[in-house]
C-alpha cells in the first residue's frame, strides 16, 4: 500500500472500514478494501459467528473518513 496517495500497490484505490459494536458504539477492528461488501465479509468471517443475523445484530460496519 502506497501511504502517500491511498493506492494498492496495483494501483486500485482502497477505503478504510471499521467494525463497530452497535451497543458499546466501540470500533472493534479495521480494515482496508476496496468495497463496503468485501469489507462487512472480512469481518464476519474474521469473527467466526455462524449467523449472519446475529452478526449484524452486534456490529456495524462503517467507513472510517479519519485522517
Amino acid at each position: 500500500m502506497d501511504r502517500t496517495n491511498d493506492r494498492t500497490s496495483k494501483g486500485q484505490y482502497s477505503m478504510r472500514f471499521k467494525l463497530v459494536h452497535k451497543q458499546s458504539k466501540e470500533v472493534v477492528d479495521t480494515t482496508e478494501q476496496k468495497e463496503k461488501n468485501t469489507a462487512w465479509t472480512y469481518f464476519y468471517l474474521r469473527k467466526q459467528i455462524p449467523n449472519r443475523d446475529d452478526f449484524n445484530r452486534l456490529y456495524e460496519v462503517k467507513r472510517d473518513d479519519r485522517n
